[in-house]
């Protein structure tokens, strides 16, 4: 098995690979190129059936990003260029105040000289900020999911869940209409009695409304 170590000397080895291959300055790494060269040396390894991990596979993504963004960023700055040349053009034949238009270049140079190049380390590091970002969003997601798994197997053991759906199907029968956020207000609640309207739902005892995703859930009775 491949150590996380090897992983990330992985994927830092083949981006210092590309710009050592292609030539590129490392002072100021042009990420388009490094971005398609990681992506085929990805389709290299695959061919031989090389297990890259989720790391690797991620910066491949990471990378194919920061590509969009520095293309988007070219296409920007070469309309405003075009801008330019049509300013320069209509000075001469307008009488639009020389300030405003003095200010506006002014503004359009300062854009140009904020965008510093980019070292071959700043790309690293921002990679890696990148990657923790990603993995601390998966551990929460993955956090949730244990903490209601958890929850459902707790119920499991303390009821049988053909009581729970018998008691849900009562309660409907009084009342008609359910909404499941204002009927059950824990969690713990929330999570019990859910299962047991998707059992109610299937058998054709009750129809789940939902209009807006995340929004007001209603159990209505169907009638028999």
């Amino acid at each position: 098995m491949i150590s996380a170590d090897f992983d990330i000397v992985l994927w830092v080895r083949m981006i210092k690979e590309g710009i050592e291959k292609k030539n590129l300055n490392p002072w100021d790494v042009n990420i388009a190129e490094i971005a398609d060269y990681y992506i085929q040396k990805i389709k290299e390894l695959k061919k031989f059936d090389i297990r890259l991990s989720a790391d690797v596979i991620l910066v491949a993504g990471i990378l194919l990003r920061m590509k969009s963004e520095a293309l988007y960023d070219e296409c920007k700055v070469e309309e405003e260029e075009d801008y330019d040349y049509y300013d320069d053009y209509y000075d001469d034949i307008e009488e639009k105040p020389k300030k405003s238009r003095k200010k506006e270049k002014d503004d359009k140079d300062k854009n140009k000289k904020s965008k510093k190049p980019v070292t071959v380390d700043e790309l690293i590091k921002t990679i890696e900020k990148e990657l923790n970002k990603v993995k601390k969003s998966k551990k929460k997601r993955e956090k949730k999911i244990n903490e209601v798994e958890e929850i459902i197997e707790e119920l499991i053991e303390e009821e049988d869940i053909s009581d729970i759906i018998a008691e849900l199907l009562e309660d409907l029968m009084k009342e008609g209409i359910i909404i499941y956020q204002e009927k059950f207000k824990t969690r713990e609640d929330r999570v019990r009695y859910f299962i047991p309207s998707l059992y109610l739902a299937n058998d054709g005892k009750a129809e789940l409304i939902q209009e807006k995703l995340f929004g007001e859930l209603i159990i209505k009775l169907k009638s028999f």
